[in-house]
């Protein structure tokens, strides 16, 4: 499942959906292994997973995971909970203050 906060022309939401394919030969929880690259349902023209990790290669494409982005902006919301790939995506920015020296991270607009 993605979430997608994009809306064509007029009042209708994108609203997202289920990953639609993924990687027939790796099953994670008994579903395909989602992938950068795997197409989302929504409720306008589909949505994709644009980025996923750099260090899990799934059917040669990076495994995606909760938290990654989609192709409209949305990001990734549901998957395995027994199954971790690599870094999850939340953790980019405190890995980032931490290699700046930052001691405090706070919320962007915040």
């Amino acid at each position: 499942m993605h979430t997608c906060p994009k809306s064509e022309p007029g009042p209708v939401p994108h609203v997202g959906g289920p990953v639609s394919a993924g990687e027939p030969t790796v099953l994670i929880g008994y579903m395909p292994a989602a992938r950068v690259g795997d197409m989302a349902v929504c409720v306008g023209p589909p949505d994709s997973i644009s980025q996923g990790e750099p260090t899990v290669i799934i059917g040669g494409k990076l495994a995606a995971r909760l938290g990654d982005p989609t192709s409209h902006g949305g990001v990734v919301v549901a998957g395995c909970p027994t199954v971790l790939i690599g870094v999850p995506a939340q953790s980019k920015c405190m890995a980032d203050a931490s290699s700046g020296g930052a001691p405090f991270v706070t919320k962007a607009g915040a």
